[in-house]
């Protein structure tokens, strides 16, 4: 079984606790006597709540049993949401390089295949396995994972250069 988890990246530890001092921060607002204070204060937890709601709900996303898996989970602990397809409906793993202006480009390991008859013949079926921020270290780790999938599911790992070849 090979699983990448959201939850195991210190990033997510850390945008948990940015929010838990945001909302430290916010409390002024809820505290005080004016009433204009309480409507910002209103304003300011509403939008907390709604970035707190998105990084309670990680992904993890697995290979097991000739099955891909992405789990949404709640707070890493509780399946809320399954979505799965069988390995036969790929044909390739891929890792992709996508620029980013204001960081550093993101490396996605994707794994691809056709899609059957209908009318969606012809089009790319495409299940984003794992991100990374583009630095040597991740690229090894992205080349690694990559491999083991390759091993697990009998997927060729195709690169930019066996592309053009």
């Amino acid at each position: 079984m090979i699983i990448h988890r959201s939850t195991s990246s210190p990033g997510w530890w850390l945008s948990g606790a940015v929010l838990l001092a945001l909302a430290w921060w916010g409390k002024p607002l809820v505290l005080s006597d004016q009433f204009e204070n309480h409507f910002y204060g209103l304003f300011y937890y509403s939008i907390l709540a709604g970035m707190a709601l998105f990084w309670a709900l990680p992904s993890e996303q697995r290979f097991a049993k000739g099955i891909f898996e992405r789990r949404t989970m709640l707070l890493g602990l509780i399946t809320l949401r399954t979505l799965s397809e069988p390995v036969s409906a790929f044909s390739e793993i891929r890792l992709e390089q996508d620029p980013n202006l204001f960081r550093k480009d993101t490396i996605w390991l994707m794994i691809c295949g056709q899609k059957g008859d209908g009318e969606q013949a012809g089009q790319v079926e495409r299940f984003a396995f794992a991100n990374w921020p583009a630095t040597a270290r991740n690229l090894a780790t992205a080349q690694a994972t990559a491999a083991a999938l390759s091993q697990a599911s009998g997927l060729p790992v195709i690169t930019a250069e066996t592309r053009a070849e």
